[in-house]
């Protein structure tokens, strides 16, 4: 599995965007970051050992000041354990709606293109999309008008609609990285929070042959 940094490397060389983000050696350094960046923030640990982030509890959101984060990142240190830290991943926190857009190599029908509402919508609902690729812009819209979500996504309840464009130049994006990229066996970015701005990854899992 590649690291979070990595993960987010191969997302820029696509053009997906990616919520702003430092990677720090220690808490010091992360608590720096975090001044640069600007608070709130979301701190993450960057670890091949930890896959699931948010069960193991190497995750904390919102972060309002600095003594949050040093006793956020002391607890989530301590839980880790003995398990393999790549880095702390310090970013800015992002509003919207949680999407996610995954890919894999199917031993059936080649690279896939996978599209859905993100965090536990995804994992309880099962709600999602899928086509072949290559995908383009026809079929990426396509797929996010199928899913049963797609009313909260097009502003339900007065609320602003999500930016669905950028959706759909993410899923095109996306296409094109898992075709292009051999080494991917499995690819994950979730969640993509999308708002009536635009779209910003702040979680990627790349999984390679």
């Amino acid at each position: 599995m590649l690291t979070m940094q990595e993960g987010f490397k191969l997302l820029k060389k696509y053009g997906i965007p990616v919520a702003k983000f430092s990677v720090a050696a220690d808490i010091s350094s992360a608590a720096k970051a975090a001044k640069r960046i600007g608070y709130p923030v979301t701190v993450k640990l960057d670890s091949p050992d930890i896959v699931h982030k948010t069960d193991k509890g190497a995750v904390a959101v919102g972060l309002k000041d600095e003594k949050e984060l040093r006793d956020a990142l002391k607890k989530m240190l301590k839980r880790a354990g003995t398990a393999e830290i790549s880095g702390i991943i310090v970013q800015e926190s992002c509003s919207g709606k949680e999407i996610i857009i995954g890919g894999a190599d199917d031993p059936q029908f080649g690279d896939i293109v996978m599209f859905g509402l993100g965090g536990i919508f995804v994992e309880v609902l099962k709600d999602v999309s899928l086509r072949v690729t290559p995908i383009g812009k026809r079929d990426a819209a396509k797929m996010v008008r199928e899913i049963r979500g797609y009313p909260l996504l097009a502003g339900a309840r007065g609320e602003k609609p999500a930016n669905i464009s950028s959706i759909v130049d993410a899923i095109v994006k996306a296409s094109k990285m898992v075709e292009q990229e051999q080494q991917i066996k499995e690819l994950d970015i979730n969640p993509l929070f999308v708002n009536e701005k635009g779209a910003k990854a702040v979680d990627v899992r790349v999984i390679t042959y």
